[in-house]
């Protein structure tokens, strides 16, 4: 297998910065025509930084998962539609160490980037020596770039479906090359508009089994498959590096905007100092909180000790990450007022963005409650958090 497009940066997280400009740049245009433009998914493609959590061996970073994180935050700073392509891609290449190896090495051995959705809407039948699968997905984020996708299905035996100890129905995730799906053109959004978020379908495509892939043991020891919870803490940092450019956005604003009534910028404002004092602190604090739980778990893993409440406590940094963060775009937002609801600025973006970003399940009001009944002893009663 070739590894040439993720291997040659060995460094995900000074690549992410020499990209900045030239992603800053594109911004207006992501929005704009709601997905990358190609040449900054062939830069971040090269740079190896859809691969940080691609195992070595099919020749990606396999980087820890606050390397992730800061590559991340580095890249959503620069426009938030790229740094949440990048999570999703992230996320999704966890699935790497489930998938049968040579399978894998097929998808990202050779800088595949895959698309898909957690939602088990699909149907799978058995038939032959595989399964013939249809379903239509939502939010299939990185679609117009995406080289693979995933689509979480119902198993299905003799017309029932197949289902656990626990009497719930059984899943996998039915994993087809693009040119094996219809993409339908459904991302008409508030923020995220870049992502190109599209829903997908298979209609009646027979895949042999390995294309069907159950997350249950991993083909691969690597501490990042011993506890899924670290996937999401991907959400929490696309969230603060669109705080972090909301916070440089607001400040590079004030110091030309003059203040109703004055002839000062704002720069010089009590309401403008307080609301960006506030900003600072509720976004670099939740920075500290989602990398030292992040932190804590995989170090926990890598020890080979079970992580015990650890999962939960950092699925619960990355949800605070991103409620903190919309705290923090609020008040900037607000305190800039008129300056900051024209789409030349950029805090007009950042604020859709991180609103259309805290709207994600897997960071909202369930999150919350999951996390709770964990700290209460009680079962998480939401997937992921294992």
């Amino acid at each position: 297998m070739s590894t040439s497009t993720t291997a040659q940066h060995r460094d995900p997280l000074d690549a992410a910065v020499r990209l900045v400009p030239a992603i800053r740049e594109a911004a207006p245009e992501i929005d704009a025509a709601r997905q990358l433009p190609p040449e900054i998914v062939k830069a971040m493609r090269d740079a190896g930084l859809f691969h940080t959590n691609v195992p070595a061996v099919y020749g990606g970073g396999q980087c820890d998962p606050v390397t992730t994180c800061r590559v991340i935050e580095t890249v959503a700073a620069a426009d938030g539609s790229a740094g949440w392509c990048l999570m999703i891609a992230a996320q999704n290449a966890t699935i790497a160490g489930f998938v049968e190896p040579s399978f894998a090495a097929r998808i990202w051995g050779n800088g595949g980037i895959a698309a898909g959705s957690a939602r088990p809407i699909g149907r799978a039948d058995p038939e032959g020596d595989g399964f013939r699968v249809n379903g239509r997905w939502p939010f299939a984020s990185g679609s117009s770039h995406a080289t693979w996708f995933a689509g979480e299905s119902i198993l299905y035996r003799d017309g029932e479906p197949v289902r656990d100890e626990a009497g719930n129905p059984r899943s996998a995730f039915a994993v087809v090359p693009r040119e094996d799906v219809t993409i339908h053109d459904t991302w008409f959004t508030t923020g995220l508009r870049g992502t190109a978020s599209n829903d997908f379908s298979i209609d009646g495509r027979w895949l042999p089994a390995g294309q069907v892939v159950s997350l249950g043991e991993p083909y691969l020891d690597w501490p990042m498959y011993r506890s899924l919870a670290l996937m999401f803490t991907t959400h929490g940092a696309q969230g603060l590096g669109i705080g972090e450019a909301a916070i440089a956005t607001a400040i590079e604003t004030a110091r030309t905007k003059i203040g109703w009534g004055t002839d000062r910028p704002m720069t010089e404002n009590a309401r403008m100092q307080l609301a960006v004092a506030e900003a600072v602190v509720l976004v670099e604090s939740a920075k500290e909180h989602l990398h030292g739980a992040t932190n804590r778990l995989w170090e926990t893993l890598s020890r080979g000790e079970q992580p015990g409440a650890l999962n939960g406590r950092a699925r619960l940094a990355s949800s605070h990450a991103v409620t903190a963060t919309v705290r923090a775009v609020d008040l900037l937002h607000s305190a800039l007022a008129t300056s900051s609801i024209f789409s030349k600025n950029a805090l007009e973006r950042q604020f859709r963005d991180i609103h259309t970003a805290a709207a994600h399940v897997m960071v909202g009001p369930l999150t919350y409650e999951a996390a709770g009944r964990v700290e209460m002893g009680l079962p998480a009663g939401m997937p992921f958090f294992e």
